[in-house]
């Protein structure tokens, strides 16, 4: 199956909906998209990530599943 290529910014978007809805990651937790080896990552800042340890474990699998759909595009 073919990749869907998306923005970084749409990915924030897609995360920031699902991150929304957790109880684990408090409002105002923001998450960047950063290219990788992997083709890319979802990154939260070090002071929120320890803040949040639970946030940080509930962004992996999102992350898993949009990594099998979309692929970075290079802007």
């Amino acid at each position: 199956m073919a990749k869907t290529k998306v923005s970084a910014t749409e990915l924030i978007w897609i995360f920031q909906e699902r991150l929304r809805s957790s109880v684990d990651c408090a409002s105002g937790t923001y998450v960047a998209i950063v290219p990788s080896k992997d083709g890319w990552a979802a990154v939260m800042n070090a002071r929120r990530r320890n803040e949040y340890p639970l946030c940080a474990k509930r962004i992996e699998k999102p992350q898993k599943e949009l990594r099998d759909v979309y692929v970075l595009t290079k802007d």
